[in-house]
């Protein structure tokens, strides 16, 4: 039992690392700012865009290789699969500015386009996973050796919801 649980850290631990100092830096900054929770949640989403994304350009080919085995678009599209950090570190930097900005036509397209992306990749993985596919998560780029699981899952679930509860709040 202690050896599973130490091997699942092992596996885990980069994952729970760069997410808590996604999470810290966020907490941090939006005290800081004395940000309400809807500009914590634009924080914490452009912390956790421009952190996983820099992961993804530090090997790009490396990135390519592992993101190809599962994302549908990517699988089909290789140029798509180069650009993909590059659009994570543009999102970041849109959901800094819309922190900064109150920009409504621009929270408008940035929201939408999390929703799509991150939703698109959220199949799949679902796809991977539920066809029992053991393979790297790309997540944290191919830096580090992370399992694809349901936590990859999760992650692009929360992501994608996020983005949805904050358009519809444009809405309401």
């Amino acid at each position: 039992m202690r050896f599973d649980l130490l091997s699942k850290i092992n596996k885990f631990g980069p994952l729970l690392g760069v997410f808590g100092f996604v999470t810290a830096s966020t907490l941090i900054l939006s005290i800081l700012f004395e940000s309400s929770v809807m500009q914590t949640g634009k924080l914490f989403m452009a912390m956790f865009f421009l952190t996983f994304g820099a992961f993804k350009v530090y090997n790009l080919e490396g990135f390519k290789k592992a993101f190809e085995m599962y994302d549908p678009l990517a699988a089909k599209n290789s140029f798509y699969a180069s650009v993909y950090p590059f659009v994570e570190i543009a999102l970041g930097t849109l959901y800094l500015t819309i922190f900064v900005y109150s920009l409504p036509r621009l929270e408008l397209i940035v929201y939408s386009s999390t929703v799509l992306i991150v939703g698109i990749n959220a199949l799949g993985v679902l796809k991977a996973l539920t066809d029992g596919r053991k393979i790297q998560c790309a997540c944290l780029g191919d830096v580090f050796n992370v399992p694809m699981t349901w936590v990859t899952l999760l992650e692009d679930l929360l992501m994608a919801s996020m983005a949805l509860i904050m358009l519809l709040t444009l809405f309401y």
